[in-house]
């Protein structure tokens, strides 16, 4: 007579597959880590660049409350401005009255200190050219949008040694 003995079947899971389903899980969490890490880059470069585009803003509205309009003598009294110039010290006191050049004098203060203050790693540099064949005034704002330690003023997108770029172009 035979025995028709049957083994038992193993129930539950071995410990390969455990270690196969927490490699698996253990890779989807790494992607998942992935894409927030770049969700939180792209949020903080898009947040620099909306600092950016205020700062050079504001320096639109400087130029223009500036700029007595009757006149072209003082078109171009914010070209070559480049900043930073003036990060130590403090802005002249105009709550007396100021001359166009000591107004001049506080925006380029102010503006630089917000670009240096504003901007991340203290990186903030800023230009101001004035074109007087079209009259037209660029603001350019520039800063190490990539924290690398760029100090390059160029635009040309190596973030290595360039400084992230944005440009305002108005006409008065």
């Amino acid at each position: 007579m035979q025995h028709n003995k049957q083994l038992p079947r193993c129930q539950g899971s071995t410990l390969l597959e455990v270690l196969v389903a927490l490699f698996l899980l253990a890779i989807g969490l790494l992607g998942v880590l992935a894409t927030q890490t770049n969700a939180l880059k792209s949020h903080r470069s898009a947040m620099h660049a909306s600092i950016a585009t205020m700062l050079a803003e504001d320096m639109v509205n400087r130029i223009l409350a500036y700029n007595d309009p009757t006149t072209d003598s003082d078109d171009d009294d914010y070209h070559n401005l480049r900043l930073p110039a003036f990060v130590g010290g403090s802005p002249t006191d105009c709550s007396r009255g100021c001359t166009k050049q000591e107004i001049l004098r506080r925006d380029a203060f102010v503006w630089t200190q917000n670009l240096f203050n504003q901007l991340p790693g203290n990186s903030g540099y800023g230009t101001v050219n004035f074109d007087s064949g079209t009259r037209t005034y660029t603001v350019t704002v520039m800063w190490d949008d990539q924290l690398t330690g760029a100090s390059g003023t160029n635009c040309g997108g190596n973030p290595k040694v360039d400084l992230t770029c944005l440009s305002l172009s108005f006409q008065i």
